[in-house]
């Protein structure tokens, strides 16, 4: 259950889209709207890609371990509603738990990705739903798809993670066309 707690939050760090974010901002029926882009888009949207691809590695490649921790904040929490109660692991936590998971469960290919995303930012914070899917041996098929909500913060080297928030699609979960919108 924990590896696949980890192999979840795997997936929720690997590959983005970019997606053009524009907000109207204004009353319903108001005649003058005004857009907001987000300052930071690109390079947050590019934070929560390179976080996906810290856990994501290829058929005869090795996972690098030691990498994960450069995309997040040493507090960075991770928090996954896979079952019904929410389970909280530390960053540390998070690379363990991802290592053991895929040196016992014989995982020779791990990639996740970004089908869609959406980000919010304040000055030095942001938040960006990402909707995800995880592929585990085969890119023929999908092993799981879920919707990440990443919490980031601005430091002095760039964008990075702070904590991770997901739930995983299934029979009585699934995913809304508003985060699947290309």
């Amino acid at each position: 259950m924990k590896a696949l707690l980890i192999l979840s939050a795997a997936a929720v760090i690997l590959s983005s889209c970019h997606v053009s974010v524009k907000k109207t901002i204004g009353d319903a029926g108001s005649s003058s709207t005004k857009t907001y882009t987000v300052p930071d888009d690109s390079a947050i949207t590019k934070a929560v890609a390179d976080a996906y691809a810290a856990i994501s590695f290829k058929e005869g490649e090795k996972p690098r371990y030691d990498g994960i921790k450069n995309y997040f904040i040493p507090e960075t929490q991770f928090i996954n509603f896979r079952t019904d109660t929410a389970q909280i692991i530390s960053l540390n936590q998070f690379a363990g738990v991802f290592k053991n998971f895929i040196e016992t469960s014989k995982t020779h290919m791990f990639y996740e990705e970004e089908l869609f995303g959406r980000t919010e930012q304040f000055g030095k914070i942001a938040h960006r739903i990402s909707t995800y899917v995880t592929y585990l041996n085969t890119r023929d098929k999908p092993a799981e798809r879920g919707v990440n909500s990443f919490q980031l913060i601005k430091t002095p080297k760039g964008w990075r993670v702070t904590s991770i928030i997901w739930d995983v699609e299934k029979p009585s979960l699934k995913i809304p066309d508003y985060y699947l919108k290309k």
